[in-house]
């Protein structure tokens, strides 16, 4: 009986792959673990986690025609470390669901969508983001659902095609619902919007350069910001930075980051600075050094400092070393 059960599972999933294919589904994702030590001066300690940055996801298309193409995404983190997410109790957390259209006009997407802030510059300059010597949230870059945490639920999203040889635009935008509760996951806020809040960006870009100005504002946080950045490459070596000026109620934040990287063979070698100052608080920076060793094109190898001031007299190191691989 068990032979005749396996059997007629694996007939069903070979004649259920051709239907799959031709439907344009895909599974993909990465696991990663690191191992690190982190020293706060009170304490040092030793880990081996994840903190909930690995990634699962489905994405499916279907052309209708006429240069139309719909597509759906659900994508959630996991924590491949131990399996389970402990700031939410459970061992995935969603990231991107949406439902849209693409085509000559552009991509339309309706759901829990990318942040056009965290996503121009932002955390596309950082090679280290989603490790543990990452700058966000460590002084190098804001954090928070409205900066370069998390995701927009309950929203419109719409991308600009290339216009004019290098213009992109990119908006997102959520209607005002009355809905102001942040979803559980300190690392991945999902904000439920409303109030009219929304974020954009703008980039003229080639492949030697590119500089963007991208903008924030959540209503009901009394939270708003604009930054301006750029990249620039120059045979194996490449240069970024922005610089955001925030609003939070009646506190002004400067956030300044750059970045330097050098690729040599399969490594790049990675240097990060940053700093935010807040208006009559504290003022608090930002250092990485690392290098990240392509194994392949999925797989890859990570290794490096970080210091960052957790206050005005303190601060933490934390030396890392992790394995990502894609799938």
């Amino acid at each position: 009986m068990n032979k005749k059960l396996l059997a007629l599972a694996v007939g069903t999933a070979f004649s259920a792959a051709p239907m799959i294919a031709s439907a344009g589904v895909t599974v993909y994702g990465h696991a990663q673990v690191e191992v690190a030590t982190v020293d706060t001066g009170s304490s040092d300690q030793t880990r081996v986690d994840d903190n909930a940055r690995g990634r699962i996801g489905i994405k499916a298309s279907e052309k209708l025609g006429n240069g139309m193409t719909a597509i759906a995404k659900y994508e959630f983190r996991t924590d491949t470390a131990d399996g389970v997410r402990t700031s939410d109790g459970g061992p995935l957390t969603a990231r991107e669901t949406f439902v849209g259209l693409k085509g000559g006009f552009g991509t339309v997407q309706l759901g829990n969508v990318k942040s056009a802030y965290k996503y121009t510059g932002g955390v596309k300059y950082d090679p280290f983001t989603a490790t543990m010597i990452e700058a966000r949230r460590a002084n190098g870059m804001t954090g928070g659902a409205f900066g370069h945490n998390g995701f927009l639920s309950n929203s419109i999203s719409y991308m600009t095609p290339k216009i004019g040889g290098g213009f992109t635009g990119w908006a997102t935008y959520s209607p005002d619902e009355n809905a102001t509760v942040a979803q559980a996951g300190t690392n991945n806020t999902q904000n439920a919007a409303g109030d009219g809040d929304y974020s954009f960006g703008l980039k003229f870009g080639q492949k030697a350069f590119e500089v963007f100005v991208a903008g924030v504002s959540n209503d009901s946080a009394s939270y708003e910001s604009i930054k301006f950045g750029g990249m620039y490459k120059f045979g194996n070596f490449k240069l970024v930075g922005q610089y955001e000026q925030a609003e939070a109620g009646s506190t002004d934040i400067d956030v300044y980051f750059v970045g330097g990287q050098a690729k040599f063979g399969s490594n790049v070698l990675v240097a990060q600075f940053g700093n935010t100052d807040t208006a009559g608080g504290t003022d608090l920076d930002y250092f990485t050094i690392g290098v990240i060793h392509n194994l392949s094109k999925k797989t890859r190898l990570t290794a490096g400092f970080r210091n960052h001031d957790t206050s005005a007299t303190t601060d933490t190191d934390t030396f890392a070393v992790g394995m990502r691989m894609k799938f």
